[in-house]
């Protein structure tokens, strides 16, 4: 009954169909494995530092083998970069550029974008101190201005937007307003708010929704 020949079916066939079964399962294993070292390593990151956390001790927390965390990730640091992609994602960051650039009054563009910083800030406060606190670290560092980078990418069409309507301040070029807009979005200021000055989270967002309308445009100049 488990002759291949007798259902019609060469004897190659058989590891095959097992081949294309098994692969789907393998992969749903590795994904959860991958979210397992990300969700240990976030906690430890959070409670010990960056610099505190071994990836033996991510290991032993994602109940997984010290090998099986260097195989997937390779480093802390790529594990960090897994968790920011996360959080961008937790975050509906394409959704929120999407509103940001269909939106047609390029003001109500800088309050979009104060919404979207508040909601990725907040849901990752825990990892983003970790973040801060490992600046030293090279690899970081990369990932950091990696971040930077993005900042500026996704600026440089809003403060467009604001100079083709005719409501950049008559001062600035763009390049001066985007490096104004992503000094005034910068996570330590986040942290200066809410932690240092007990902000809520609301009045984080309308602060920085404000600071921009005053630094950017004709109206706040």
């Amino acid at each position: 009954m488990n002759d291949p020949a007798a259902s019609g079916r060469s004897p190659a066939d058989a590891p095959s169909a097992r081949r294309s079964y098994q692969s789907p399962l393998r992969e749903e294993g590795a994904a959860a494995t991958r979210t397992r070292i990300v969700a240990a390593a976030r906690e430890l990151f959070a409670s010990r530092g960056f610099g505190g956390t071994t990836v033996a001790m991510i290991a032993k927390h994602a109940k997984v083998a010290t090998p099986t965390v260097y195989a997937t990730f390779g480093t802390k640091a790529a594990i960090v970069g897994e968790m920011i992609a996360r959080l961008e994602a937790e975050a509906d960051r394409d959704r929120w550029g999407s509103r940001i650039q269909e939106e047609p009054d390029p003001r109500r563009k800088l309050g979009l974008y104060a919404s979207f910083l508040r909601k990725l800030y907040s849901n990752g406060r825990d990892m983003w101190a970790a973040a801060i606190n490992a600046a030293s670290d090279p690899a970081v560092v990369e990932l950091q201005n990696h971040g930077e980078r993005e900042s500026r990418e996704w600026l440089a069409p809003i403060i467009a937007s604001l100079d083709e309507a005719g409501e950049l301040a008559a001062h600035l070029t763009r390049d001066q307003a985007i490096d104004r807009a992503w000094m005034l979005s910068a996570l330590e200021l986040y942290f200066r708010g809410t932690t240092g000055l007990g902000w809520t989270d609301d009045q984080y967002e309308s602060w920085l929704a404000e600071i921009l309308g005053q630094q950017l445009t004709r109206q706040g100049a």
